[in-house]
């Protein structure tokens, strides 16, 4: 699809709404039958309604890319909602992704950087993803404990990365470990985050990627495998 020459709201909604499809046809293959395909549809075109009327061609980023990760992230705020992320590490895992590469999208230039510095950039994103993940696994961790499974918590927790992950949660500010808390092990959306933080979802947002950023360095210098600094 070429990038229509507009900044006006309701004509990108009109251009993007089968892109908004697709994309929910996307994350609809990895989910149950049992998941009501006309919310996800409708969730993914609330995304692309959002990422319409907030787009600014300014900062150097195609509508397409600004629109895909916000596209995606209100479909996953829907299913968070829904109850569909219990026990699902996956889930858990691409909705907190999809948070970090929309945050970063949105703060790259969009310009030219040699290779080096291309690989460098590459190596930390990899690495946040990595973090992410991480914690969607501990995620799963935390629910078995609260359904009083103690004997699987125990043999999760005595993962080591598992329990350096723990640690390194414990060392962050306090929001930034409640925000990761309650994104991760306690299915909050990002929006009901920074209602109880008293922040804007932007800034929620960005506070989300910092969180994954720190967690990332303390994993890098204490030496867990796949996450570097």
């Amino acid at each position: 699809m070429t990038e229509p020459v507009t900044t006006n709201p309701t004509r990108l909604i009109e251009a993007y709404r089968s892109y908004s499809h697709a994309i929910a046809a996307e994350v609809l293959k990895k989910l149950p039958s049992s998941v009501d395909r006309d919310d996800v549809i409708g969730a993914a075109e609330l995304g692309l309604v959002e990422a319409a009327q907030k787009f600014d061609p300014t900062r150097g980023v195609l509508f397409k890319t600004f629109a895909y990760y916000r596209i995606r992230g209100a479909i996953y705020d829907a299913l968070r909602k829904s109850g569909w992320f219990k026990a699902d590490a996956t889930l858990r895992f691409e909705a907190g992704a999809n948070e970090y590469l929309k945050d970063y999208s949105e703060a790259s230039p969009g310009e030219a950087v040699p290779p080096a510095t291309a690989y460098a950039e590459l190596q930390h994103l990899s690495s946040a993803v990595v973090t992410s993940y991480m914690l969607s696994l501990d995620g799963l961790a935390y629910e078995i404990a609260d359904s009083k499974t103690v004997s699987a918590e125990d043999s999760l927790l005595e993962h080591d990365a598992q329990r350096q992950l723990r640690d390194a949660v414990a060392q962050l500010p306090d929001n930034n470990r409640r925000l990761i808390e309650e994104y991760y092990f306690h299915d909050a959306t990002l929006e009901e985050i920074g209602d109880r933080l008293g922040l804007s979802k932007s800034w929620v947002c960005r506070l989300h990627a910092k969180s994954l950023d720190m967690l990332r360095v303390i994993m890098g210098q204490a030496g867990v495998k796949g996450v570097g600094r």
